[in-house]
This record gives structure tokens, sequence and C-alpha cells, in this order.
């Protein structure tokens, strides 16, 4: 199981690093650098978090804007679960998540096989300017602390070799 939120952020890796061990009660974490590039990773439980900073051209053409990546890869290999269905559940979870508490904008990916051919499209994540804490989900005036966009536009994957 791995998944990917892309975040984009005014903030320095450090900084965004230092927010989301708070959220998430992390352990330290760890700065290392790997081909000059930096990159923060926590370990709990299983769970390999990779927060690190994706260059220009690798990102995709819909989240040229967002510069940075959210990665979480589960450590262990030998299990009968169904991590595809894990994996489904838990990106847009912690792009709302991110978004909602870091007041982060955030994307992640949503993937379809069509015949022999996988199809991916983006979602965005944005929070609510006008999201107010003291009004109760079910009450008058409430509003979703975190605003979802259009997605992009459904387009097939190139193969990686």
């Amino acid at each position: 199981m791995s998944f990917q939120v892309c975040i984009k952020t005014e903030k320095s890796l450090q900084q965004l690093a230092t927010e989301i061990r708070e959220l998430f009660a992390l352990p330290q974490f760890k700065e290392q650098t790997f081909s000059d590039e930096s990159y923060c990773q926590f370990e709990m439980l299983g769970l390999l978090i990779l927060l690190h900073y994706i260059d220009e051209d690798d990102r995709d053409p819909e989240v040229t804007r967002y510069s940075y990546s959210f990665d979480m890869q589960a450590a262990f290999t030998e299990h009968e679960l169904d991590t595809d269905e894990m994996e489904y559940r838990l990106q847009p979870y912690y792009a709302q998540l991110l978004t909602s508490h870091l007041g982060l904008d955030t994307a992640y990916h949503e993937k379809q096989k069509i015949g022999p051919h996988w199809q991916m499209r983006y979602h965005f994540l944005r929070k609510n300017p006008q999201w107010n804490e003291k009004i109760l989900y079910g009450e008058q005036g409430w509003q979703a602390a975190v605003l979802a966009t259009t997605p992009s536009a459904w387009r097939n994957m190139h193969p990686v070799f």
C-alpha cells in the first residue's frame, strides 16, 4: 500500500514536517538527502511517511503548482490485506485532514481501469474561508471546513518502464 497527497504551500520543508508531526502526534522525523534533494521521514507502526519537494519537471500537469508530496507506504509486505481498498479510502482522508487542520491546498489522484488501460484524474481540496468551527453540523449556517473543486478530466496513464 502506498499513496501520495500533493501539497501547495509556501512553507519550508522543515516547517511543514513539524506541523504534520504535531498534527498526527508522530515521532521526531529524520531529515535526509537523496540525490541532493532533502526529505523528511517518519516511521510509525509499520508505516513510512515521506515528505519531500517535487521537482517541477517531475510533477503531473494538473499539479504543477503543488511543490510538496506527502507519501505514505506500508513497511510490511507479508500480509493478505486488500491494501488497494485501504489506499483508496485513506488518500482522500489524509488530503482532507491536512487541508482542514493545516490550511493547506492539497490534491490526490483517483485511478480507474478501462479495458487494458488505466486512467487517472486529480481531486483538489482547499480550506473554506467561510467555515466557522462554532457552528455544528446540522445547525443553520453550517458550512464544510474543506471545499472540493471540480476534479481534473480523466486522462490515460502512461506506463513507466
